[in-house]
């Protein structure tokens, strides 16, 4: 066989490996994880740098091969991406409000940090700051009663400021999820109670998915909003260190857990499957509940991902694709910049603006997790 026929071959196989992986990277939400395994999953977390490479590679087979049918191939490829793009990265014009808003804040708290004692909370230094007019909490701090923020000496010191600016707050108990309002609201428990965290050892069981909803009235119109934090990978320090990442002082989750020792394509493979039967479990509670909805929180899943197309649904919309601009990372640590945190909406609402707030100061007592903050127009003015 000649040189330039086992090359041929070699780009032919090239640009066959490159399709797939595109394909699955870009489409491998839609297959259900429970069937398929994590392999569509992780393709689909792995698609910003998949889709560097398959650029540069087709560009390259493209040339080299010098023919019509790989060029329409490539093609089809990059316009098979181009949606997904898109979505992840956004170009927004948007304009002045015409009626009342409603800015609203997710953010994982990662239970507002307090290293050392006499330490504030940068993460409730971060909401104050910003000042939005509801934020929806995850990974509250996890307590065997309900937790009252005059007791942590982190907090304490912001309260005369946190009093002034959100009068209603929950008090949670195990629900890792809360929410700080300029708005009175009641809570509506809308999925099954879950098992909590063990205070004494919260990584015990790994099972912190938790989700309420919170019911507001603004401007006479009536909103539901709802905090969620779904299933976490639940990597160790090893697992993490694969990305070449520094994990100095950070809790290494395995220690004591269901997963301890369980290998890393298996725990993969577990928390997919275990968020795609909560996605499904809170998209039933979605559709049963009233139709103005603001869904808030920490998927611990990217935008194209099974749990995220499931809440997405065919009727809801995702704030970052309609008012953020460019690529943006809501999870900052052990170099895996992903956007895991989400807000998706539906009813009598427009997307004024959208802004994931990289900006904020990290420190020791930082989040792991950078907010989101996006306004709302409100576009039913009675």
């Amino acid at each position: 066989m000649s040189k330039t026929k086992v090359g041929n071959i070699a780009l032919w196989l090239l640009l066959v490996l490159t399709a797939v992986a595109v394909l699955l990277s870009t489409y491998g939400g839609w297959l259900d994880p429970r069937v398929w395994g994590f392999i569509p999953g992780v393709a689909v977390i792995m698609f910003p740098v998949i889709a560097v490479v398959a650029i540069v590679v087709l560009l390259g087979i493209t040339i080299l091969a010098k023919s019509k049918v790989v060029g329409v191939v490539t093609v089809l490829l990059l316009a098979c991406m181009a949606p997904r793009v898109m979505q992840m990265v956004p170009v927004n014009f948007n304009d002045t409000p015409k009626g009342k808003t409603l800015k609203v804040m997710t953010y994982n708290a990662a239970a507002f940090p307090r290293v050392y004692p006499g330490d504030t909370s940068q993460v409730m230094r971060t909401i104050l700051d910003i000042n939005p007019d509801i934020v929806l909490v995850q990974e509250m701090m996890h307590a065997d009663r309900p937790f009252h923020y005059d007791e942590v000496p982190a907090i304490r010191l912001y309260l005369a400021e946190l009093d002034k600016k959100f009068p209603y707050r929950s008090y949670p108990y195990k629900d890792d999820v809360a929410i700080l309002s300029k708005y009175p609201f009641t809570i509506d428990t809308i999925v099954p109670a879950q098992r909590g965290y063990d205070v004494l050892n919260i990584y015990k069981d790994l099972d912190h998915y938790a989700t309420l909803a919170f019911d507001v009235v603004v401007n006479g119109q009536k909103l539901r909003l709802i905090s969620t934090h779904l299933h976490s990978f639940g990597l160790s320090n090893a697992d993490k260190g694969l990305t070449g990442a520094d994990t100095a002082g950070d809790p290494d989750v395995e220690r004591g857990s269901l997963v301890d020792g369980m290998p890393l394509t298996d725990k993969l493979n577990r928390a997919i499957a275990l968020r795609a039967d909560e996605a499904e479990q809170l998209r039933e509670a979605i559709d049963a509940g009233p139709q103005a909805v603001i869904l808030c929180g920490d998927f611990n899943d990217v935008v194209g991902s099974f749990a995220y197309n499931t809440l997405l649904g065919s009727d809801m919309r995702d704030a970052w694709r309609d008012g953020g601009h460019g690529y943006a990372a809501t999870y900052r640590k052990h170099r895996l910049l992903f956007k895991i945190d989400h807000i998706l909406y539906r009813g009598p609402l427009k997307v004024v603006d959208s802004q994931v707030h990289s900006d904020v100061k990290i420190t020791h007592t930082s989040s792991d997790h950078y907010p989101q903050v996006t306004t709302f127009e409100l576009t039913n003015n009675n």
